[in-house]
């Protein structure tokens, strides 16, 4: 028994002293789910061409097959693809934004240049994708956390772009801006947590960071 746990006891020695670097796996004509998750890149910069029903159901499709917390769902997804909407949802962020700016608050990420001429907090993306999470569920963040990479992946595998922002969430929070939910019609009690940029890239997604 002892020669045992003295062999067992060598081998962990020798694995522990082991590079721990994780290899990149090369996954070319391998596995595309594994590609699509290795090569998606957050855009910052779309053209104006829009996305088709068909491909905008295929991703709503795959978003509500995201697992939940003992699979109550615990989110609902709008799309806003309406140009004088967005339009008013980046107006009322922009406006927000420059005041800080002016008042010498140090804003970070893109919110840092809401002053630029034609600035848009969503990137100038055709379409953003508002989730609203149940405010009476523990879980709902973890589980429009889970809904969201699905949206993401499915978009890349599509040829498309996505860019998860959070930046614009407490505009859709704001008291003063209900009047951008009522088009939205999310039902009581749910409450925006995530909004996400949808669109065909117009920057190479290859050198773009990872991650983000």
């Amino acid at each position: 028994m002892k020669q045992i746990l003295l062999i067992l006891a060598v081998v962990t020695t020798l694995v522990s002293c082991q590079d721990k670097k994780p290899e990149v796996l090369d996954t070319a004509g391998k596995n595309a789910t594994i590609e699509t998750i290795l090569t998606r890149r957050s855009i910052r910069k779309y053209t104006d061409q829009q996305v088709t029903k068909s491909q905008l159901d295929t991703i709503l499709k795959c978003a509500l097959y995201a697992p939940s917390a003992l699979n109550k769902q615990s989110w609902e997804i709008r799309v806003v693809k309406n140009p004088k909407l967005l339009e008013e949802i980046n107006k009322r962020y922009v406006s927000v934004a420059r005041a800080q700016l002016a008042s010498g608050v140090e804003l970070k990420g893109s919110a840092a240049r809401a002053a630029n001429p034609g600035f848009s907090v969503f990137h100038g993306a055709p379409i953003l994708i508002v989730l609203a999470q149940d405010t009476a569920n523990s879980y709902s963040s973890v589980d429009m956390g889970i809904l969201s990479e699905n949206i993401l992946l499915s978009a890349k595998a599509l040829g498309l772009g996505t860019c998860p922002i959070g930046s614009v969430v407490p505009t859709f929070r704001d008291p003063k801006n209900v009047d951008l939910l009522e088009p939205l019609h999310f039902s009581d009690g749910y409450r925006v947590g995530l909004t996400i940029a949808l669109g065909y890239p117009a920057e190479d997604q290859k050198s773009q960071r990872a991650f983000f």
